[in-house]
């Protein structure tokens, strides 16, 4: 009996304990949610969506009481620089001293921080970082809208936060290829391996024998090309076999020989390459959304486009593009439907800028080129062998130009059209031998296809090497003619200046407009540090 008593009382002092302790130790509920209610009353900077969130739970504190989640928040924040997202952003160093304070007023304060942090995390992961549309007024790239109520009404569930922010970013395998690439060129840096510079004073290729080709075999064996250092100055079959390897990759014509471009490639320093890696992952984040089963894309920086139906590429082809001048936009829209036979309604800037002062050099320059001079705004034909051309301006021109169809045509002779206001298409060229080129950027914004032809097959037959008979007697009649596509497109024009071909093997490509530059210093704004 005495036992039991002694055990009673320290019960009873254990639980008197217990009570002091938590009385020592709790928060004032009522204090957090009257503070939670005031600040989110009170703050025309809070969210909308956010507000919503605590007035449905009557301000009660979300984060008091999910301490796991609380960290899974930080650790999650804390990596974002892993997939290229500046982490700075976030201010987890003012998380993290809120987060040890025992104050009510810092508990609420705490609580509506986690969500927004939560909220802004969430939408740079489905979006992006950057918003597109402040960039460049080439970048035409309407991010799709995202509903913040789902994200917190999500939140409201059982989740995972790791798991939830994993199903967040975008599904394209190449994100997670960019960011294994990423955490690869940082330790690269971190460990301040010295890279090759290849001396670019003079072209090597086959046979050449010059003390240049051993730094040439060093760099080659860097990137993983060259499997064994030999040290011998002379450019054998061996080199060449790497060589022509290493162009294929980079986007370059495949003949052996180093000039210009392939040392440029060849000396692309890490620094930029870590640029390059952020700079994809964000534009992929801005891509972040389903393609459809049948799509074009078209991709600038590489100079090639596709068309893509039920997960399986029908047609690919070359491209040329716009000049550094003439850049092609950046944009989606819907192909419509195909012209051939077009007739070309010269554009007012190139028949002012190019043709005037060729018509007035040359009197014959119009008929030479199988074009026609129209007064502007009417179908009245000029004979411009009656009119004084040495009179008019670019300010002063009245006439609009217009070029039949025919082998002459700059159209040549078919264009596909996906109407939009930066007036760009796809279409053929008389000028083929651009497409031999490393870089191919000769255009006035529009996009000309090596390969037309198969292009309206597949979208008229469903497969490029089936000829549509229909298409193919347009063709020869030498009239225009219009068809109408069954189903309208989407046609997304892309600008991916890092990718990965078929074996997984990364790509670099110039930054031919400069847009990658636009990109890194948005996200340099936002705090982007590459040496984190």
């Amino acid at each position: 009996m005495q036992m039991k008593k002694i055990i009673f009382k320290s019960s009873f002092l254990y639980f008197f304990i217990f009570l002091l302790c938590s009385k020592i130790y709790s928060y004032d509920r009522g204090l957090i949610v009257s503070e939670i209610k005031n600040r989110i009353e009170s703050n025309q900077d809070i969210a909308d969506s956010i507000k919503i969130f605590y007035t449905d739970n009557l301000y009660e504190p979300y984060w008091q009481n999910n301490k796991i989640k609380i960290n899974d928040l930080l650790n999650t924040l804390s990596n974002s620089h892993k997939q290229g997202i500046p982490t700075k952003r976030y201010g987890i160093q003012n998380i993290i001293n809120l987060n040890s304070s025992k104050k009510e007023t810092d508990i609420a304060k705490l609580d509506i921080m986690l969500t927004e942090k939560f909220l802004l995390h969430a939408k740079d992961l489905t979006i992006g970082v950057i918003n597109p549309l402040k960039l460049s007024s080439f970048i035409e790239i309407k991010r799709e809208d995202t509903l913040e109520g789902d994200f917190l009404n999500n939140l409201k569930d059982k989740i995972n936060i790791k798991e939830y922010f994993d199903s967040l970013r975008p599904k394209n395998s190449d994100y997670l290829k960019l960011m294994i690439e990423l955490a690869n060129l940082k330790v690269l840096k971190n460990t301040n391996a010295n890279q090759t510079i290849v001396p670019n004073d003079i072209t090597l290729e086959v046979g050449v024998a010059h003390p240049n080709v051993i730094p040439l075999r060093k760099r080659l064996l860097e990137l993983n090309i060259l499997e064994n250092l030999s040290i011998s100055e002379t450019f054998d079959d061996e080199l060449l076999k790497s060589v022509l390897l290493f162009q294929e990759n980079s986007g370059l014509v495949s003949d052996g020989v180093i000039g210009k471009k392939t040392y440029q490639a060849l000396n692309l320093s890490t620094e930029t390459k870590l640029i390059q890696i952020m700079v994809n992952l964000e534009r992929l984040r801005w891509l972040n959304f389903d393609f459809g089963t049948q799509y074009i894309l078209i991709n600038q920086a590489n100079y090639e486009a596709k068309y893509v139906n039920k997960n399986n590429t029908i047609w690919k082809s070359k491209v040329v593009i716009g000049l550094p001048d003439y850049q092609t936009a950046e944009f989606f829209d819907e192909m419509t439907h195909i012209i051939v036979n077009p007739t070309w309604h010269v554009p007012k800037s190139i028949a002012v800028d190019e043709y005037l002062p060729k018509i007035q050099e040359d009197p014959e320059f119009l008929i030479n080129n199988e074009m026609l001079l129209y007064v502007r705004g009417t179908k009245k034909t000029i004979d411009p062998n009656l009119i004084d051309m040495s009179v008019f301006t670019v300010d002063n021109f009245p006439f609009e130009i217009k070029q039949n169809p025919g082998n002459l045509n700059a159209l040549g002779q078919v264009k596909f059209m996906f109407p939009n206001k930066h007036s760009i298409y796809m279409h053929d060229t008389p000028m083929k031998s651009l497409f031999s080129k490393d870089l191919r950027a000769f255009s006035h914004g529009c996009v000309r296809l090596a390969r037309p032809f198969e292009f309206a097959n597949a979208l008229l037959s469903g497969d490029e090497t089936i000829d549509n008979s229909k298409f193919y007697s347009a063709l020869n009649s030498s009239e225009e003619t219009r068809f109408n596509l069954d189903n309208r497109i989407p046609v997304y024009m892309s600008y991916r200046t890092v990718l990965f071909d078929d074996f997984g093997i990364i790509n670099y490509r110039p930054d031919i407009y400069g847009r990658d530059a636009l990109v890194y210093l948005s996200l340099f704004s936002y705090g982007l540090d590459q040496d984190v």
